[in-house]
Parts: C-alpha cells; structure tokens; sequence
C-alpha cells in the first residue's frame, strides 16, 4: 500500500491527516533540488546553514493557513529574509565582544517586545534568536562583502524552495477525503450506539480539518462540507433508526468509503441505497445528498 493511500491504516494511526506526510515528502523534494544546487556552486563556507534555513521555511510556508501557492511562497520568503539578516546582523558585530553582547540583548528585547505579542509570529523571535548565536561558528562574515555574499547563497538556494513550494501536488483534496473517511469510520463503529454524542473526538477533529482546508477547495466541497454536518445532526442520533436501518446504512457506508479510498464514483452495487430508500425515505435522503456531495468533488 503506498505511504500517500488516501486510507492508510498503518500511517492513520500516527498521521490521520497527512500532515507529516506532506511535510516529509516536501521536504525531502526541497532537499534533493538543494544539494542538484549545491553541486554547481561553491559557498564560501559550509552549505548546511544556507540549507537549514531553506528548510525552515519551507516548512513554516506548510504549516501556515495560507490557501494559495502565491501566499506561501510570500511568508517562505518573509522568514528567510528574516532569518538572513538575522544572522548578517550577529556577524558583522561578531568581531567585537562588547558590541556583539549589545547586539545580542538589544535584539532579543526588540524582537520579543513587538513580535512575540503578534500571535501569528510568536514563534519567531525565539528562533531568530537561536539563529542569529548559531551563525557565530566559524566562517561568520565580518564586512559587508561577506554579508552580501551570504545574502546572495541565500537567494539561490531559495530559488529551490520557491520552486518546490510552486510545483509541489495540491493534496489538498487528499486531505479532505482522508479526514472525510476517519468521520465515516468513527460512525459506522457507532451507528446504533445508543450513548453515542456528536462530541467525538475523532469526528470533531476530521470536521476541523475539513473546514480548515474549504478555502482552498473548489465550491462544491462546501456543499460536500454541509452534508456531511448534515449527516452528523440527524442520522447520527441515537434512538432515530430502526435496526434495518442501522444494518442498511453501515453496508452504505462500507461501499461509500471504499469508493473514497480508491477514488472511484459510489455505485450502490448491492442496491442498499434503494432497499434504504423504500424503508427509510428521510435517512435516505441524508445519506443521498452525503453521496451526492462526494461525487459531485470527483467529477
């Protein structure tokens, strides 16, 4: 079974909505362009701090809410400036002790006081920080021909992050059907579970996956969305089908996931949906519209 299975079992338990398996395989495409890079240019020092802070950035792009390509390449770039100046600030006082301790506080104090209050940067100033001491090794430019030198590797190694951020598939859609599928899986496991409440914990954090990513989605998963609430609200209740329901629509369901996970149109090979739709008319149609919400994405 490949890693990048909408259902994985295996990987599900541990990274439910793709998150590490985007950022792992992001990342590693970034790393491979870097070191193609790498072999045709020769840094003035060693190549990995350059790297790490591509990296960083690329990762930080990722994890972002930002919902459009153009927007992630803006914060990807935003934090390597960032984090260029940072270090070609603690390099060029470097050579002076007392002066680089100044440096150093009068940073740290100006970096908390303004950033650290903006929640959507309060990470940084921490890492700015930390950046800034780890570019003090060896090789640190002490004039400015060095500092636009590092500016300069910074570009071009960039260039690769600005490049895989561009061309990297959407899975966004993938996310979507994978945290679709672990709702899906949650209530056929509670489907006549007369204790069962809409409070799940796996239910509520496949819905706020799934609202996180309808943005970046095409309309119809809006619709999609509020069928599956719909769902949720008046078929998961307890005590509001009989058991020839319950046995009609967890067949439904088994063939609808299925059908999610290998990317295919739902058929109703069986015809339960139609047994479903003479017995029940109301669950019928809450199930239909969930059904027809999913196809109306694949076409």
């Amino acid at each position: 079974m490949s890693v990048f299975t909408i259902n994985n079992k295996f990987l599900d338990a541990y990274d439910p909505f793709w998150i590490c398996r985007i950022l792992a395989l992001k990342m590693g495409t970034v790393a491979i362009l870097m070191f193609l890079c790498n072999a045709f240019l020769k840094a003035p020092q060693s190549p990995v701090s350059y790297m790490l802070a591509i990296l960083v950035g690329t990762a930080a792009a990722e994890m972002s809410p930002a919902h459009s390509r153009l927007k992630k390449v803006g914060i990807f770039l935003g934090i390597l400036l960032v984090l260029a100046t940072t270090g070609a600030l603690f390099s060029l006082f470097s050579y002076f002790k007392l002066g680089l301790f100044l440096v150093v506080i009068s940073f740290t104090y100006l970096v908390l006081r303004f950033m650290a209050i903006n929640t959507k940067v309060a990470a940084l100033p921490v890492f700015m920080i930390v950046w800034g001491i780890m570019q003090l090794g060896g090789g640190a430019a002490t004039d400015l021909i060095g500092v636009l030198n590092d500016y300069l590797y910074y570009f071009e190694f960039g260039l690769m992050g600005v490049i895989a951020i561009i061309f990297f598939p959407d899975f966004t859609p993938n996310i979507f059907k994978s945290a679709l599928i672990q709702i899906l899986e949650s209530d056929l496991r509670n489907i006549g579970n007369k204790h069962y409440k809409n409070s799940n914990p796996n239910v509520l954090a496949g819905l706020y996956m799934i609202r996180a990513k309808l943005p970046a989605l095409p309309d119809s998963y809006g619709l999609l969305y509020a069928a599956i609430i719909q769902f949720q609200n008046e078929f998961m209740k307890p005590n509001q089908t009989s058991l020839e329901d319950q046995r009609l629509a967890k067949l439904i369901l088994i063939e609808f996931i299925e059908a999610i996970n290998h990317r295919t149109n739902f058929t109703d090979m069986n015809g339960q949906l139609t047994q479903l739709k003479e017995l029940n008319p109301h669950v019928y149609t809450v199930l239909a519209q969930l059904i027809e919400g999913y196809q109306s994405c694949q076409a």
